[in-house]
C-alpha cells in the first residue's frame, strides 16, 4: 500500500535555536522532485539533484525546501561574481504580451519564479526532521513504536507519491531521535522525528 508518505520538513533544532541551516545552490537540470526530497549536489558540476538513494557516504545534502523546476541546463540563469540576475523567470504560465514584441511576455499571479537556483534545509547534526514510518519490504506504513527511539534506519521514496519515509527495513542514513506527537504511539503510518546520521551528511561529514 504505498502513497502513504509525505513531506518531510524540519521540526526541531537540538541546539536551540528557533531557525535551521538553509543552503542555495544551483539547481541540476531536469529536476522534477518534490518538495521535502533528499538532495544531494552532483559532484561533475555542483548542481542540485534528488538524492539517489543509494549514496550513503556523504550522500545527503539535505531536504528540499521546494520542488524542481525541470531546467534545461543546470543552473539556467543563476548569477555569477559581477552579473545581475539573469534567471529564467517564471517557470509556467508565461504568455504573449504583445503580438507586435515577440520577447513580451506576462506572468499571471503566483506563478512560482527561478533564478537557477534551489534552496534547501542542510542535513545539519542538529536539525531535526520529521516524516511518516513505513517499509521499503513492502512499500507499506509501519506502526509507530516507543522501542523505536534511538534505533538506526533509512530514507525510501515513496512509489505511489514520490515523497519519502523513513524506512525500518535499512539502518543506513537516519536516527530516529522521537515519536511524533502529531499521533498516538501505535499508529500505522505515523510520524518520527530523526536527524540524518553524520557519515551519510554531504556537507557536514
Amino acid at each position: 500500500m504505498s502513497n502513504f508518505a509525505d513531506a518531510i520538513f524540519p521540526v526541531q533544532n537540538l541546539g536551540g535555536a528557533v531557525s535551521f541551516a538553509v543552503g542555495y545552490q544551483i539547481e541540476e537540470a531536469g529536476q522534477t522532485f518534490v518538495i521535502g526530497t533528499p538532495v544531494q549536489v552532483k559532484a561533475a558540476d555542483g548542481g542540485l539533484q534528488a538524492w539517489d538513494g543509494a549514496t550513503v557516504v556523504q550522500g545527503i545534502a539535505g531536504i528540499a525546501m521546494e520542488a524542481g523546476n525541470n531546467l534545461g541546463a543546470t543552473g539556467s540563469g543563476a548569477p555569477v561574481g559581477f552579473s545581475p540576475i539573469l534567471g529564467i523567470g517564471s517557470v509556467v504560465g508565461n504568455f504573449a504580451a504583445n503580438p507586435n514584441q515577440a520577447s513580451a511576455v506576462i506572468t499571471p499571479p503566483m506563478v512560482p519564479m527561478s533564478d537557477g537556483r534551489l534552496r534547501f534545509w542542510l542535513a545539519a547534526p542538529g536539525t531535526v526532521f520529521i516524516a511518516k514510518l513505513g517499509t521499503s519490504a513492502t512499500n507499506t506504513p509501519v506502526a509507530t513504536a516507543q522501542t523505536q527511539v534511538g534505533t538506526l534506519a533509512g530514507l525510501t521514496k515513496d512509489p505511489g507519491n514520490n515523497f519519502w519515509f523513513v524506512d525500518t527495513n535499512k539502518t543506513n542514513t537516519v536516527n530516529i531521535v522521537a515519536i511524533s506527537p502529531l499521533e498516538a504511539i501505535g499508529t500505522v503510518g505515523g510520524h518520527v522525528f530523526f536527524t540524518i546520521q553524520n557519515g551519510a551528511a554531504q556537507l557536514f561529514a
